[in-house]
């Protein structure tokens, strides 16, 4: 656990298979890149290629100041290359806004979001003390709503064609919610 994680330190998060550090500039390589030009990647995120090179993903990249907003690559443990990555966006009052990417398709259905997932929340409800952490989804993106509800996430609402999505389709958003109680519940209970 890293209750001794401060704003100073960068984030460092380990599960059994994967360990998560924050991405740096040296991270917007080729592989990372094509996560975001990938139309079927993208498509799960409501999006379409996005058409971005070294630079532009560099500052994506720096946008994130591991402090409130944290890019942490997902990286098989051993390995330097991430196979994906995880964002956290905390807001006042105690929330927290997350996703996730799972960009090599070779991890697609090797439940990466469940594991990587409960590390960051185990992080956010234990070491943060927050109260909620949400999610968003766009369109019918069914693994990411198997994943949220796997792990005891509730609907919380649907915003109906709320946003476009490639080609000009209209996407539904629907938000998904997990408190610090149903989260420390589901430990207790020993379903995470």
């Amino acid at each position: 656990m890293s209750n001794d994680w401060t704003p100073e330190k960068p984030l460092v998060l380990e599960t059994e298979r994967f360990v998560l550090r924050p991405l740096r500039a040296e991270d917007a390589t080729d592989t990372y890149i094509g996560w975001w030009n990938d139309a079927e990647i993208q498509e799960g995120m409501g999006a379409g290629p996005r058409n971005w090179g070294r630079e532009h993903a560099e500052r994506h990249i720096a946008n994130f100041d591991n402090r409130q907003r944290f890019h942490l690559g997902i990286f098989p443990r051993g390995k330097d290359l991430p196979i994906g990555f995880f964002a956290i966006f905390l807001e006042p009052a105690g929330v927290a806004r997350t996703n996730i990417l799972t960009g090599d398709k070779e991890f697609w259905g090797a439940r990466v979001p469940l594991e990587v997932r409960s590390r960051v929340l185990d992080f956010l409800f234990l070491t943060l003390r927050l109260e909620k952490v949400y999610g968003k989804i766009h369109g019918r993106n069914y693994p990411s709503i198997f994943n949220y509800k796997a792990l005891g996430f509730t609907v919380e609402g649907v915003q109906r064609a709320h946003v476009a999505g490639p080609g000009g389709k209209r996407l539904d958003i629907t938000l998904f919610g997990i408190l610090r109680d149903e989260w420390l519940q589901r430990d207790k209970a020993g379903e995470h």
